[in-house]
Protein backbone atom coordinates (compact mmCIF):
# COMPACT_ATOMS: atom_id res chain seq x y z
CA UNK A 1 0.00 0.00 0.00
CA UNK A 2 2.86 2.39 0.77
CA UNK A 3 4.31 1.92 -2.72
CA UNK A 4 0.90 2.46 -4.32
CA UNK A 5 0.33 5.66 -2.36
CA UNK A 6 3.77 7.13 -3.05
CA UNK A 7 3.58 6.32 -6.75
CA UNK A 8 0.04 7.58 -7.29
CA UNK A 9 -0.19 10.67 -5.08
CA UNK A 10 0.83 13.82 -7.00
CA UNK A 11 1.65 15.67 -3.77
CA UNK A 12 4.49 13.27 -2.91
CA UNK A 13 7.90 14.98 -3.01
CA UNK A 14 11.29 13.46 -3.79
CA UNK A 15 12.41 14.20 -0.22
CA UNK A 16 10.07 12.22 2.01
CA UNK A 17 9.29 12.97 5.65
CA UNK A 18 7.27 10.11 7.12
CA UNK A 19 5.82 9.72 10.60
CA UNK A 20 4.41 6.53 12.10
CA UNK A 21 3.60 4.82 15.37
CA UNK A 22 5.80 2.07 16.79
CA UNK A 23 3.76 -0.87 15.47
CA UNK A 24 6.32 -3.46 14.41
CA UNK A 25 3.85 -5.33 12.21
CA UNK A 26 3.17 -2.42 9.86
CA UNK A 27 5.73 0.33 10.46
CA UNK A 28 8.92 -0.22 12.42
CA UNK A 29 10.36 -3.29 10.71
CA UNK A 30 12.99 -4.51 8.25
CA UNK A 31 10.63 -4.49 5.26
CA UNK A 32 9.75 -0.80 5.53
CA UNK A 33 13.40 0.28 5.89
CA UNK A 34 14.41 -1.99 3.01
CA UNK A 35 11.68 -0.52 0.80
CA UNK A 36 12.70 3.06 1.59
CA UNK A 37 16.34 2.22 0.87
CA UNK A 38 15.28 0.62 -2.42
CA UNK A 39 13.40 3.81 -3.38
CA UNK A 40 16.57 5.86 -2.94
CA UNK A 41 18.66 3.26 -4.79
CA UNK A 42 16.49 3.24 -7.92
CA UNK A 43 15.98 7.01 -7.99
CA UNK A 44 12.35 7.23 -6.89
CA UNK A 45 13.32 9.32 -3.84
CA UNK A 46 16.27 11.55 -3.05
CA UNK A 47 16.03 11.16 0.72
CA UNK A 48 13.75 9.70 3.36
CA UNK A 49 13.30 10.74 6.99
CA UNK A 50 11.25 8.24 8.99
CA UNK A 51 10.26 9.29 12.52
CA UNK A 52 8.49 7.38 15.28
CA UNK A 53 6.86 9.05 18.27
CA UNK A 54 8.11 8.05 21.71
CA UNK A 55 6.20 5.28 23.42
CA UNK A 56 3.56 6.88 25.64
CA UNK A 57 3.41 9.99 23.45
CA UNK A 58 1.83 8.61 20.29
CA UNK A 59 -1.50 10.44 20.26
CA UNK A 60 -1.82 12.61 17.17
CA UNK A 61 -4.37 14.05 14.72
CA UNK A 62 -4.75 10.70 12.96
CA UNK A 63 -6.12 9.15 16.17
CA UNK A 64 -8.75 11.89 16.28
CA UNK A 65 -9.79 11.10 12.71
CA UNK A 66 -10.17 7.43 13.60
CA UNK A 67 -12.26 8.44 16.60
CA UNK A 68 -14.64 10.44 14.40
CA UNK A 69 -14.86 7.52 11.98
CA UNK A 70 -15.68 5.19 14.88
CA UNK A 71 -18.54 7.47 15.91
CA UNK A 72 -19.96 7.46 12.39
CA UNK A 73 -19.40 3.70 12.07
CA UNK A 74 -21.41 2.94 15.19
CA UNK A 75 -24.36 5.13 14.18
CA UNK A 76 -25.67 2.75 11.47
CA UNK A 77 -25.28 -0.66 9.90
CA UNK A 78 -22.42 -0.98 7.42
CA UNK A 79 -23.10 -4.08 5.36
CA UNK A 80 -21.46 -3.30 2.04
CA UNK A 81 -18.24 -1.79 0.73
CA UNK A 82 -20.27 1.24 -0.33
CA UNK A 83 -21.54 1.64 3.25
CA UNK A 84 -17.96 1.59 4.52
CA UNK A 85 -16.90 4.17 1.91
CA UNK A 86 -19.80 6.46 2.87
CA UNK A 87 -18.99 6.16 6.58
CA UNK A 88 -15.35 7.12 6.03
CA UNK A 89 -16.10 10.02 3.68
CA UNK A 90 -18.82 11.50 5.92
CA UNK A 91 -16.93 11.13 9.22
CA UNK A 92 -14.81 14.29 8.78
CA UNK A 93 -13.27 16.33 5.98
CA UNK A 94 -9.71 14.88 6.15
CA UNK A 95 -10.96 11.27 5.96
CA UNK A 96 -11.21 9.94 2.42
CA UNK A 97 -11.87 6.32 1.55
CA UNK A 98 -9.58 4.64 -0.97
CA UNK A 99 -11.26 1.56 -2.38
CA UNK A 100 -9.06 -1.47 -2.97
CA UNK A 101 -7.63 -0.93 -6.43
CA UNK A 102 -4.11 -2.31 -6.44
CA UNK A 103 -2.37 -5.66 -6.76
CA UNK A 104 -0.68 -7.09 -3.68
CA UNK A 105 2.98 -7.75 -4.42
CA UNK A 106 5.49 -9.93 -2.60
CA UNK A 107 7.71 -7.10 -1.35
CA UNK A 108 9.15 -9.20 1.48
CA UNK A 109 10.49 -11.85 -0.88
CA UNK A 110 11.74 -9.18 -3.28
CA UNK A 111 13.49 -6.96 -0.72
CA UNK A 112 14.79 -9.35 1.91
CA UNK A 113 17.05 -11.11 -0.57
CA UNK A 114 18.77 -7.74 -1.02
CA UNK A 115 18.61 -6.19 2.45
CA UNK A 116 19.23 -7.32 6.00
CA UNK A 117 17.48 -6.06 9.14
CA UNK A 118 18.70 -3.36 11.50
CA UNK A 119 19.68 -5.02 14.76
CA UNK A 120 17.93 -3.49 17.77
CA UNK A 121 15.53 -1.57 15.56
CA UNK A 122 13.02 -1.06 18.37
CA UNK A 123 15.34 1.22 20.36
CA UNK A 124 15.62 3.75 17.51
CA UNK A 125 13.12 6.58 17.01
CA UNK A 126 14.38 8.21 13.81
CA UNK A 127 15.88 6.89 10.58
CA UNK A 128 17.42 8.65 7.61
CA UNK A 129 18.32 7.34 4.14
CA UNK A 130 19.85 9.29 1.25
CA UNK A 131 20.42 8.59 -2.43
CA UNK A 132 24.09 9.43 -1.81
CA UNK A 133 24.47 6.15 0.10
CA UNK A 134 21.15 4.28 0.04
CA UNK A 135 22.74 1.14 1.45
CA UNK A 136 23.25 2.84 4.84
CA UNK A 137 20.56 3.83 7.32
CA UNK A 138 21.33 6.47 9.96
CA UNK A 139 19.54 5.55 13.20
CA UNK A 140 18.86 7.84 16.17
CA UNK A 141 17.73 6.70 19.61
CA UNK A 142 16.92 10.29 20.63
CA UNK A 143 16.64 13.52 18.62
CA UNK A 144 19.83 14.94 20.14
CA UNK A 145 21.84 11.69 20.22
CA UNK A 146 24.58 10.74 17.78
CA UNK A 147 23.32 8.61 14.89
CA UNK A 148 24.40 5.03 14.33
CA UNK A 149 25.19 4.15 10.71
CA UNK A 150 23.93 0.69 9.76
CA UNK A 151 24.72 -0.96 6.43
CA UNK A 152 21.59 -2.86 5.40
CA UNK A 153 22.53 -4.12 1.93
CA UNK A 154 23.52 -7.78 2.05
CA UNK A 155 27.12 -8.74 1.37
CA UNK A 156 28.04 -9.31 -2.28
CA UNK A 157 24.66 -8.02 -3.48
CA UNK A 158 24.72 -5.36 -6.23
CA UNK A 159 22.97 -2.08 -5.52
CA UNK A 160 19.47 -2.14 -7.08
CA UNK A 161 19.18 0.37 -9.91
CA UNK A 162 16.26 -0.73 -12.09
CA UNK A 163 13.01 0.85 -10.91
CA UNK A 164 11.08 -1.24 -13.44
CA UNK A 165 12.12 -4.46 -11.71
CA UNK A 166 9.33 -5.01 -9.22
CA UNK A 167 8.22 -7.91 -7.03
CA UNK A 168 5.89 -10.57 -8.32
CA UNK A 169 2.17 -10.10 -7.83
CA UNK A 170 0.55 -12.30 -5.19
CA UNK A 171 -2.47 -14.14 -6.53
CA UNK A 172 -5.40 -14.60 -4.11
CA UNK A 173 -6.04 -18.21 -3.19
CA UNK A 174 -9.81 -17.78 -3.09
CA UNK A 175 -12.24 -18.86 -0.37
CA UNK A 176 -11.80 -22.38 0.95
CA UNK A 177 -14.81 -24.63 1.59
CA UNK A 178 -14.40 -24.34 5.36
CA UNK A 179 -14.16 -20.55 5.19
CA UNK A 180 -17.23 -20.38 2.95
CA UNK A 181 -19.17 -22.51 5.43
CA UNK A 182 -18.13 -20.20 8.27
CA UNK A 183 -19.18 -17.07 6.34
CA UNK A 184 -22.56 -18.52 5.37
CA UNK A 185 -23.48 -19.96 8.77
CA UNK A 186 -21.73 -17.72 11.33
CA UNK A 187 -21.31 -14.33 9.68
CA UNK A 188 -24.13 -13.78 7.17
CA UNK A 189 -26.76 -13.72 9.92
CA UNK A 190 -25.42 -10.37 11.12
CA UNK A 191 -26.16 -8.65 7.79
CA UNK A 192 -29.46 -7.02 6.94
CA UNK A 193 -31.87 -9.06 4.82
CA UNK A 194 -31.22 -6.85 1.77
CA UNK A 195 -27.45 -7.14 2.17
CA UNK A 196 -27.60 -10.92 2.56
CA UNK A 197 -28.99 -11.23 -0.98
CA UNK A 198 -26.00 -9.31 -2.33
CA UNK A 199 -23.22 -11.11 -0.43
CA UNK A 200 -20.42 -12.05 -2.86
CA UNK A 201 -20.42 -15.72 -1.87
CA UNK A 202 -24.19 -16.23 -2.28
Amino acid sequence: MLHYYLQNNPSVKRNLHLHADNCTGQNKNKSVLAYLSWRCSVGLSDSVELSFMRVGHTRCAVDGYFGLLKQKWRSKDNDTLQDVEAAVNSSCAPNKAVLFCWDWSDWDEFLLQLYKPVKGILKYQHFSISKNDPTTVLCWELPDSMPTAVKIIRDNVPLPADRQKLPSVLMPAGISASRLHYLEHDVACYFSAAAQNALPWT
